[in-house]
């Protein structure tokens, strides 16, 4: 059943935005509330079985009281499709971000971020084996970062209540379920240990500790590269033991994993520099950041970043003024193929104007904003292009109507994040804002996330690093201290 454009209950659905194995995912937004979600809903099976499926998934989220675990906000069931409506996070999936970073910028996620996203998923597991339920699905793309709210754990659809558990049929996906489970063995707490090791070692080393069956049912160890530090080394213990077949080695819960690799990943965060360098303007490492009043039409950048809609014309706002400038190509090779989900971005050349490319970012509908994953997507499309300096708008704040205060902290938590993962080529970012009301607004909430002056600043903001050097394969990091190797 196709949902593009239906209006049930309270949600109206813009459309889909992925699909797997067994479910089809739209993005909604609350009519009423003006926020996004998304509507899960099931491939095969008929309207009691699918409605018994996604109510007990359902009940199993609500269940647990972890803020890093997505939330179920309804269900239902709409002219005979029952569906799922869960929160939708403003961010991209670890196997995007992953994958993008390694494509773009020649390197991994750096060990620190590993370890903290493994923290809090850990936490996430830890509150869910408290009430009783099994995930059974640990994988890199089904945990979501946001820039603004941090790392979440989503995706139920094969969770258990740990009470009712009977079936040893094995669930998830082949490269990171325990062997156990796929020997038939009932699910246990460490078979999420296990899926948890198995997507950190993917995380860092760009592929999964086992290929295949037969590795993952063989008796030798994961094979790790030679650490290149002593928390390397350390992390590479604790992932061995993770990852243990034999149950009886392996941790009996996640709280070892979650104590050993949290402190390694407080001792390695590095915290960076955002300095107040003039009137709206700022250092971070080695990236200068400024906001300015004018029309985007006249930037000179490698990159002019175009406020798109979904159906990729230019005739409105920013689109139009890029348009007007640069010429009719620019819309032309952005329609070539259609339509594009939001919180996409994608490149055309840049006509007349002066720039090598545009990059259209689809980041907002009715008020409703994706406004964090669609410059996340930007950043890394901007490295994978090679560009060096970037124009951006205030995104979604025309036809869309986000509020300027939420486009400007959206758009500087994305490039936060991303400087601080390292490895950008960027030096400059500017902000061309239509007039003063939106400049302020911009200067204000860029102020309160790099220099951490404002409420809701990402932790470590504000204080200094080191600046990065490019070319070498880890980024610069001033650890606040040593973790106990013991």
């Amino acid at each position: 059943m196709d949902l593009t454009g239906e209006h049930f209950g309270v949600f109206e659905v813009w459309g889909p935005i992925g699909e797997g194995g067994m479910s089809r995912v739209w993005l909604a937004r609350h009519r009423e509330l003006s926020i996004p979600v998304i509507i899960k809903t099931l491939r095969d099976e008929g309207g009691e079985a699918s409605f018994a499926r996604l109510r007990n998934e359902a009940r199993l989220m609500a269940r647990i009281p972890n803020p890093r675990v997505v939330r179920a906000v309804d269900l239902g069931v709409h002219q005979g499709c029952p569906y799922l409506a869960q929160e939708y996070v403003d961010g991209i999936d670890l196997s995007e971000l992953a994958r993008r970073r390694g494509k773009a910028m020649h390197r991994g996620l750096p060990l620190w971020f590993v370890c903290h996203v493994a923290r809090e998923v850990a936490l996430a597991l830890h509150s869910a084996h408290q009430t009783g339920v099994l995930h059974r699905d640990v994988k890199p793309s089904n945990l979501f970062d946001s820039p603004q709210t941090g790392v979440r754990l989503g995706d139920f659809g094969l969770a258990l209540a740990r009470s009712g558990t009977t079936d040893g049929a094995a669930s998830g996906t082949l490269r990171f379920v325990a062997p156990e489970a796929l020997r038939g063995a009932l699910p246990t707490r460490q078979c999420d240990v296990y899926s948890l090791g198995a997507t950190a070692y993917d995380l860092f080393y760009g592929r999964p500790p086992f290929l295949n069956l037969g590795e993952i049912l063989g008796s030798a160890p994961p094979d790790f590269p030679a650490a290149r530090s002593a928390e390397e080394a350390y992390f590479q213990h604790v992932l061995a033991r993770m990852l243990e077949r034999d149950t009886d080695k392996r941790f009996a819960s996640i709280a070892g994993p979650l104590q050993k690799l949290g402190a390694l990943a407080r001792s390695l965060r590095p915290v960076l520099a955002g300095v107040r360098i003039g009137a709206g303007a700022f250092q971070l490492g080695t990236l200068r950041i400024e906001c300015t009043v004018g029309d985007l039409a006249d930037a000179t950048a490698d990159g002019i970043v175009n406020s798109a809609n979904d159906h990729m014309n230019m005739r409105t706002g920013v689109g139009a003024a890029l348009r007007a400038r640069g010429g009719q190509v620019i819309e032309d090779e952005a329609m070539s193929e259609g339509g594009r989900a939001l919180g996409e971005c994608i490149p055309t050349s840049g006509g007349a104007l002066a720039c090598k490319h545009v990059l259209h970012a689809v980041s907002a509908w009715k008020e409703a904003s994706c406004i964090a994953r669609t410059t996340q997507r930007a950043f890394l499309l901007a490295e994978d292009l090679g560009l060096r300096t970037l124009a951006v708008p205030a995104l979604g704040t025309g036809v869309a109507k986000v509020a300027p205060e939420s486009s400007a902290y959206a758009t500087a938590s994305a490039l936060y994040w991303h400087v601080l993962l390292g490895g950008s080529r960027l030096r400059e970012v500017r902000f061309v804002l239509y007039d003063k009301r939106t400049y302020d607004v911009f200067v204000e909430q860029i102020s309160g996330v790099l220099l951490g002056d404002a409420e809701g600043a990402p932790e470590g903001a504000g204080a200094s690093m080191a600046p990065e050097d490019p070319s070498s394969d880890e980024t610069m990091l001033l650890p606040q201290s040593t973790p106990d190797l013991g």
